[in-house]
């Protein structure tokens, strides 16, 4: 199926022109002063845009077999892929929010800038560091014992 004819894809500056054609007649609603305006006009296209986009993403891809998005197992191989270690997992309560534990002293920049490239907008990723110090300590009795003398000068 051919689904070229399917896809309207749209600018950011139709986006903003759309949005401005919503707005209300007024001076307030006059964009030549208003930059606060301007800014979240625009604001509005960039992510009317990214939505957009996404949505053509998930209407067009064929969904019989796998799932859409990274699965945890796919975060725990690229973790291991970057050379680190730790667990990946996530909470049923927050399924959008992925923990990422590293081993005992153990540091993956690589990982870090590897997940980000990977990852959903609407996902965080909390990167737990686990650290292990040995402290020593000593411990005994001691007695110690002061004695006060009192000393008077005269001349």
């Amino acid at each position: 199926m051919d689904t070229s004819d399917l896809i309207v894809d749209y600018s950011e500056a139709d986006f903003a022109d759309a949005i401005r054609n919503l707005l209300p007649q007024g001076d307030y609603w006059q964009e030549a002063d208003n930059t606060e305006l301007t800014n979240t006009i625009l604001g509005m296209a960039a992510d009317f845009k990214v939505t957009n986009d996404e949505i053509q993403l998930a209407l067009l891809t064929d969904f019989n077999e796998s799932l859409f998005g990274w699965k945890l197992s796919d975060y725990q191989a690229l973790l291991i892929s970057s050379g680190g270690q730790g667990v990946v997992s996530d909470t049923r309560t927050k399924p959008n929010l992925i923990y990422v534990s590293l081993d005992s002293n153990e540091r993956c920049e690589k990982a870090w800038f590897e997940f980000e490239k990977v990852r959903l907008p609407h996902t965080e990723i909390q990167w737990i560091y686990n650290s292990t110090i040995n402290v020593h300590t000593q411990a005994a009795n001691a007695r110690h014992t002061r004695t006060l003398y009192q000393y008077e000068v005269t001349q």
